[in-house]
């Protein structure tokens, strides 16, 4: 059980690698990705590479072909906007969720986390991504909607910069990331479901915004996809 769980982590930090790889343009749209080279390279075993890989299949980053292997697949401009906005539409259910079942004692935990992000200083640190997360992470503990968080962290996988290590580069993040999230605790403690969906949504558009704009200096979409092909981000 160990072994298995070891190998499921090292295949997720090897995806989050040629993610990493995909982005900074060190591998290219239709550039092949083979096991054994990929393996020495990061310095691991076939098989997380190999799991890796199919993870990255079904999160639409590369394309797997039978006998063929891998390759990577171009990035749509308007997959990336409609992930988000499916992202956005399960985040802001999830605060009216918790709206609905807010206490003070989880508000007093929303709070705190939210004052931290107020007073830190360095919003380019994984401290302040890590206080980022624990906030949203108390929103959906509160909410209890199991099924729309599977939903809402099948979206952050197909978004084109993780939050977990990295969107902290994204020019204008720091301050949605320090003033962002106290209007939406305002609503889920006076119990606004509307109002708390509403905001949520807003700000998760919000970054969808600054993520965008700036990918679209880095020539990183494809501009004429093929009519029909579904060798894209976001697309089956």
């Amino acid at each position: 059980m160990q072994k298995s769980l070891k190998l499921e982590l090292m295949g997720q930090a090897v995806a989050a690698l040629i993610r990493e790889q995909i982005l900074s343009g060190e591998v290219k749209h239709g550039d092949a990705l083979r096991l054994a080279p990929l393996a020495e390279k990061l310095n691991v075993s076939i098989t997380p590479v190999r799991d890796a890989l199919l993870q990255l299949a079904r999160d639409g980053w590369v394309v797997h072909q039978p006998n063929r292997g891998f390759r990577v697949v171009p990035i749509r401009r308007d997959n990336v906007i409609d992930t988000y906005f499916m992202w956005s539409t399960a985040e802001g259910e999830l605060a009216a969720r918790a709206a609905s079942r807010s206490t003070p004692e989880s508000i007093v935990v929303l709070r705190n986390l939210d004052a931290e992000l107020h007073k830190l200083e360095d919003h380019q640190s994984k401290h302040a991504l890590d206080l980022n997360a624990e906030l949203h992470t108390a929103i959906h503990n509160l909410a209890d909607a199991p099924k729309l968080l599977w939903f809402a962290e099948a979206a952050r996988r197909l978004v084109p910069l993780q939050f977990d290590s990295t969107f902290h580069a994204v020019p204008g993040w720091a301050e949605i990331n320090r003033f962002g999230h106290t209007a939406v605790i305002d609503r889920i403690e006076m119990g606004d479901s509307s109002g708390a969906r509403k905001l949520m949504f807003e700000h998760f558009e919000s970054t969808c915004t600054l993520l965008v704009t700036w990918l679209d200096g880095m020539d990183l979409w494809e501009t004429q996809p093929a009519p029909g092909s579904s060798e894209t981000i976001g697309n089956d």
